[in-house]
């Protein structure tokens, strides 16, 4: 099913000329260096390719001739590592260190006997054409590897190479502005040798079109996904004898034609490139999202209600939030409402990539499931804080540090906000936790306890403060909201209040905190004066009313809860009351 929707999705864009797409036989790879050869086959400079934002250094992104390669030697068609092109050993293998072991000097020296035989390969693969290539540059890139020797290399180009490391390159010709690869005859001959190989070419059924073909050996690598490997890992893959049945060696096992492994690949590839899009990271999630519909709104309300920040562009931000505003009043409007619409979530797992889950339906129903987590997250909160909370945020409300965040918590919670299931109790654990460490709660962890209160536990939680709520939890997180202000107004100038010392055992032990509390109060109430006396015993006659003990102990639940009242107290002290209007007589 992932595979069909991915090779459907490739004949849309392929289609669209105003998108471009690799072609069979080519797929997109990260270029960090080009080899300048003059006309006579030598190398007259060698550049490095990339751009600089910040202080990284990004390679480019460049459509090149492309065959899948496993752990072995294989040369690649007019690109390649160093190693390959040039023969290139680095400063560790060619720099032989005094007093060098006999085991690590032949561990070295095996290394370097690969690179020679990286080096012949590609030579071998080149020249293999050159009868069958007319091509001037072509020409010139077999000179080359006929007469190419790494001591030709200058100190200038191998210190280049060395901080390169081990990213691909290119070739060019001198005076010319296209690379070689981009020469149209040579792209016609690639594409034409891809489709009439005959070789040792298996062919059978194809699990993605149904139709007999020739199956592929080795699928294409998909790049893009966080923490996988940089040269790509692989969604099918077989590579220990292990995984084979049948006698079906490498992706035999799993037989898929050779088009459409190009297909989906090329296409998870283009939905993987930053510059597209499509793509959300959630914890150790990638995120991929595409709709058949032309229109991109859906595409773009869908990424908006999960990370709102991605938007630089403030009047496209404005317009897209509006249009989430009212999926969420129940009025969403879409040019293409019941248009497709997929979403891939995917994990790294070694060489291979693990499919964390995949969700389909309609464009309106994916709009409308992001729009209802927004809703749920809906709290009183100041001008300070945004309407919208991105799932990113909420997750890193749940440890000190990003690195902290449970790895496998962000996969569960996209998924949960994309199926309209339960949110994990894990996330409200975590949460509480942090609460009682910082003893502070603010708006996103609000937000996120009456989401998952209202959600799981059908607490309608309302989104200003509910002073007539009977639950005990939340009343007593009121409660501790008074005692502190009337502190504050006891004693102004504070440093610390009694949230800094005991809003954690408070809210998990009431029991035994809030009889101290309440004496410490009689103090802070005895200080003050006049207006601010009177309101605030008011306040905690009010609360105390409407309790009938203090609980020796809350449950998680119940904890929640208590943040929530205090919260919603703290806010409401800070929100301007409207005055009542004068009935004429």
């Amino acid at each position: 099913m992932i595979l069909q929707r991915l090779c459907e999705y490739y004949d849309v864009i392929d289609a669209n000329p105003e998108i471009e797409i690799a072609q069979e036989g080519f797929a997109p790879q990260k270029v960090t260096f080009e080899i300048v050869l003059s006309r006579d086959g030598g190398v007259a400079a060698i550049n490095d390719l990339r751009s600089t934002e910040g202080k990284r250094k990004i390679p480019r992104s460049l459509r090149l001739p492309f065959e899948g390669r496993t752990s072995g030697v294989k040369a690649m068609f007019l690109w390649d590592k160093a190693e390959y092109l040039l023969g290139y050993l680095s400063p560790e293998l060619r720099d032989q260190p005094n007093g060098e072991s006999e085991s690590d000097e032949k561990k070295r020296l095996k290394k370097v006997d690969r690179v020679l035989k990286c080096f012949e390969a590609s030579k071998q693969t080149h020249l293999e054409f050159a009868d069958s290539i007319e091509d001037d540059g072509y020409a010139v890139l077999c000179q080359f590897y006929r007469s190419w020797e790494l001591l030709n290399l200058s100190v200038e180009q191998r210190t280049l190479i060395d901080d390169l490391g081990t990213g691909f390159g290119v070739f060019r010709i001198d005076g010319e502005r296209q690379f070689l690869h981009d020469s149209s005859q040579l792209r016609r001959f690639w594409s034409g040798y891809q489709m009439n190989r005959d070789g040792d070419d298996v062919s059978g059924i194809c699990l993605v079109t149904g139709e007999r073909t020739s199956l592929a050996r080795l699928h294409g690598s998909i790049k893009g996904v966080r923490d996988a490997q940089s040269s790509g890992a692989s969604i099918v893959s077989f590579n220990k004898s292990a995984f084979e049945s049948f006698g079906k060696t490498q992706s035999f096992n799993s037989p898929v034609g050779e088009q459409a492994a190009f297909k989906y690949a090329t296409a998870l590839n283009f939905l993987l490139d930053r510059k597209n899009n499509r793509t959300i990271q959630v914890g150790d999630a990638t995120c991929v999202f595409w709709s058949d519909a032309k229109d991109t709104i859906a595409e773009d309300v869908f990424s908006f209600g999960l990370d709102p920040g991605r938007f630089e562009d403030e009047g496209r931000a404005a317009a897209i939030g509006n249009v989430l505003s009212q999926a969420m009043d129940g009025n969403a409007v879409l040019p293409e409402p019941g248009a497709a619409f997929h979403v891939l979530g995917l994990s790294p797992n070694a060489s291979r990539l693990s499919i964390r889950f995949w969700i389909s339906g309609s464009a309106i129903e994916m709009v409308c499931r992001v729009a209802e987590h927004q809703r749920r997250l809906e709290i009183a909160h100041s001008g300070k804080d945004s309407d919208w909370v991105p799932l990113w945020m909420i997750l890193a409300q749940t440890a000190r540090e990003s690195k902290e965040v449970p790895p496998l918590l962000g996969g569960v919670l996209l998924r949960s906000v994309l199926t309209g299931g339960r949110y994990p109790e894990a996330l409200l654990a975590a949460i509480l936790r942090r609460v009682r460490a910082e003893q502070e709660i603010r708006h996103v962890k609000a937000a996120t306890i009456k989401a998952i209160l209202n959600h799981n536990h059908h607490k309608e939680i309302s989104v200003m403060l509910d002073p007539e709520r009977p639950d005990p939890a939340y009343q007593l997180g009121r409660l501790f909201a008074c005692l502190e202000r009337a502190q504050e107004d006891a004693l102004p100038g504070l440093n610390a209040t009694i949230k800094d010392r005991y809003f954690g055992a408070a809210s998990s032990t009431p029991g035994t905190v809030f009889p101290r509390l309440i004496r410490m109060n009689q103090h802070h109430i005895g200080k003050l004066e006049g207006g601010k006396k009177v309101v605030a015993e008011k306040r905690i006659q009010e609360i105390m009313g409407r309790l009938h003990d203090f609980p020796s102990h809350l449950g998680i639940v119940d904890q929640g809860l208590f943040s929530i009242g205090y919260y919603h107290q703290r806010q409401d002290f800070f929100t301007k009351k409207e005055k009542p209007t004068e009935t004429a007589q």
